[in-house]
């Protein structure tokens, strides 16, 4: 029998490791900026050398014990899962806040921790391009990042919000530019753009009565799927140019890309809405905690209707502790068999 292992390293003042972990619950989502991790410690942990403040109360009541963990908000933390001696990091980031009361509940966020207190420097632009504002925002930060797309042309822009988080989802909501952290080779790397990004990503088999535990499929064949296309452009003059193709009704994509003409923005909304309305399924299964699947990867799911496809991943709910090590991992964007 797999037996479960962790190991939660954490670095501030001093630096601290323990593999000892009661509950542990990662979220991790391409249509956020945000990535969290929420943990839970034995209750009998204890911190070497550390004792209570004085003057204070070591607990108040056996439900309400107080341990004084030497760790703060700002740490840095990464969280190691996985089964026998095959640990995988799944989370790196830095610690929001932690309750002291037993069980010791530690709550985290990912690199966009670190941009919600970095001051935006404001700044207008009179024509600018995704790389020149990300330039500006993330100046002498040292924060590895990449634009899924070099040629994202802005137009107009001012930099107005206190923060460069907050920035970051002006761009989304006005310009239809997702922001989001990936864990790419032992780094934090800040992915910005339009899409879901083509590099670092893996493909992953699942199969119904193998390595899905459960599913939460629907399959929806192409004609009864309701899409409407909302599509936007740039031209070559910075003048902006939209178009809207598809049910009224239906689910609605937000599409962006620069350069192109009033009849070429429409063609490629009509080619964009076919791509979307394919016979497919929509919603979500659980599997064990390995294969180890990242937001953006690919899965071929193979479904117990017989069906089957692959799909990027849009979001991964992982958690671990006395329940075992499951991840619950939503569909994406259905993507061609052959594509890797």
């Amino acid at each position: 029998m797999l037996k479960l292992v962790s190991r939660i390293t954490i670095e501030g003042e001093q630096k601290w490791v323990f593999t000892a972990l009661s509950e542990c619950n990662i979220v991790e989502d391409t249509s956020s900026l945000t990535d969290t991790c929420e943990l839970k410690l034995p209750r009998n942990i204890r911190w070497q050398g550390q004792v209570a403040p004085a003057g204070s109360a070591s607990h108040t009541g056996s439900n309400t014990e107080m341990i004084y963990p030497p760790i703060k908000r700002g740490d840095r933390i990464t969280v190691e899962l996985g089964y026998d001696d095959d640990l995988k990091v799944r989370f790196a980031g830095y610690i929001r806040s932690v309750d002291a009361k037993v069980p010791i509940t530690i709550k985290c966020e990912d690199g966009m921790f670190l941009l919600k207190s970095l001051k935006a420097a404001p700044k207008a632009f009179k024509n600018a391009t995704l790389k020149e504002i990300v330039e500006h925002l993330l100046k002498d930060t040292n924060i590895a990042y990449k634009l899924i797309d070099d040629n994202i042309h802005i137009g107009a822009w001012r930099i107005t919000q206190p923060n460069v988080s907050q920035e970051l989802q002006e761009l989304k909501d006005k310009v239809m530019l997702s922001s989001y952290f990936r864990f790419i080779d032992g780094q934090s790397v800040l992915y910005i753009g339009l899409a879901y990004p083509t590099d670092n990503r893996r493909k992953l088999f699942f199969r119904h009565g193998r390595n899905i535990i459960s599913e939460d499929f629907t399959y929806r064949e192409k004609d009864d799927i309701r899409v409407r296309v909302e599509a936007q452009s740039f031209n070559a003059k910075h003048k902006k140019i939209t178009y809207e193709y598809g049910d009224k009704d239906g689910e609605v994509i937000k599409l962006r890309i620069d350069g192109l003409t009033e009849a070429e923005l429409k063609k490629y909304a009509m080619q964009a809405l076919e791509r979307y309305k394919q016979s497919g399924f929509k919603g979500s299964f659980e599997t064990f905690g390995v294969p180890e699947v990242s937001k953006c990867d690919m899965v071929e799911i193979h479904a117990s209707d017989g069906n089957s496809g692959t799909y990027l991943v849009k979001k991964n709910e992982i958690s671990f502790g006395t329940n075992g090590y499951r991840q619950k991992i939503e569909l994406g964007q259905r993507v061609s068999a052959d594509k890797r």
